[in-house]
């Protein structure tokens, strides 16, 4: 296995340990906080991980051509799950995101990170490989299916990853060499767009905004969390020792558990994680740098993998520490979920895929 695979595969088997210590550490105090017991929690997790390394394993060893034929498929299969998640769902503190399936919770924005990713990552290739199909004229045909998408996680209502699909939209466009001039429209029309309707019709959105900006707002997560980074000082104060995470806020285990992180494992834990997403980053781009000798495809695929899973994290990250408005986003590997889970590991197979494929028909272009 080239260097680059090892460094990948080897920061996502460290986060997810690192997630299912926090994860214990943080439902610890569910019983006495919320009436849950840890076990629960923690098993549930542990489960998510085994179906994780599966699902990261077939990934990794399926034929690229294999994955452009179900790029479609997947995409269709998300916007379909999204639909009946705003039919059937029941609502979650005022946003149906999750659709529940024999006892189990699905969030399908999560699937459509990947659905979005597939069908990018096809539709772009073709249109550089001639396909007639993928007209080069018109970028309809590729925006279209992934904006219907987007306007739905929207109406749930979630902004955050409504923006992140744009994002990543912009990014892959961006890597296939689309003009400047045909990018930067569409991003900065569509982003006010979403920001202004999220705004008008969702009150907590107004109100999150309004506590970032120094109104008053839906702060007090965001504050606990600074006040828990802040106590633990360099060194942190050790394993299961954090006091914010006894009821301050509600996300110690999900999208706050970075705050958790610092207060019980100081900076040097903090850094320990950023650390492993800028290897995460910094070696998910060599891949995709290489993946070039594979064609557009491969490229495309690494590269959004990386981007899905760095970018995530950076939106989780800058929102606990206060330097975003609040967004809901999980903490990739970390965070407790299955769908976020699957997701990241699905994004780690994609990239452990390309590579081993470079690293076996271009061994010249091994790491």
């Amino acid at each position: 296995m080239a260097r680059a695979e090892q460094v990948v595969l080897g920061v996502a088997v460290g986060l997810v340990a690192l997630g299912l210590v926090m994860i214990y550490s943080t439902s610890s105090v569910m019983g006495a906080v919320v009436g849950r017991e840890h076990s629960d929690v923690l098993v549930r997790q542990l489960r998510w991980v085994v179906l994780g390394v599966v699902i990261a394993w077939v990934t990794s060893r399926v034929s690229l051509d294999l994955l452009r034929r179900a790029a479609l498929p997947v995409l269709c299969l998300s916007i379909l799950l999204l639909g009946l998640t705003l039919v059937v769902a029941d609502p979650i503190k005022g946003s149906r995101r999750w659709l529940h399936v024999a006892g189990v919770s699905i969030q399908a924005s999560e699937i459509l990170k990947i659905g979005t990713l597939l069908f990018l990552a096809d539709r772009l290739a073709a249109r550089e490989e001639g396909d007639p199909l993928a007209p080069r004229q018109s970028l309809l045909p590729v925006l279209a299916p992934v904006g219907l998408a987007t306007v739905l996680v929207l109406v749930e209502p979630d902004l955050g990853t409504s923006l992140f699909i744009v994002a990543q939209a912009v990014v892959l466009l961006g890597l296939a060499g689309i003009r400047p001039t045909r990018v930067v429209p569409f991003a900065v029309t569509v982003i006010p767009l979403i920001v202004f309707f999220a705004y008008t019709r969702f009150p907590h959105v107004r109100s999150r905004l309004a506590m970032y900006t120094g109104g008053p707002g839906e702060g007090s997560q965001v504050h606990e969390a600074l006040v828990a980074i802040g106590s633990g000082g360099v060194f942190g104060k050790g394993l299961g020792q954090g006091a914010q995470k006894l009821g301050y806020f509600s996300e110690a285990h999900n999208d706050f558990i970075f705050a958790v992180i610092g207060e019980e494992l100081g900076f040097l834990g903090c850094a320990a994680v950023v650390i492993a997403f800028m290897l995460l980053a910094w070696h998910g781009r060599q891949i995709a740098w290489r993946a070039r000798v594979l064609g557009p495809h491969a490229l495309y695929l690494a590269a959004g993998a990386t981007f899905i899973l760095v970018f995530q994290a950076l939106i989780n990250i800058a929102v606990v520490t206060a330097t975003a408005p609040t967004k809901g986003v999980s903490l990739p590997f970390i965070s407790t979920g299955g769908s976020n889970l699957l997701m990241a590991c699905t994004c780690v197979g994609l990239i452990l895929n390309v590579a081993r494929r470079t690293s076996r028909e271009a061994p010249d272009e091994a790491y």
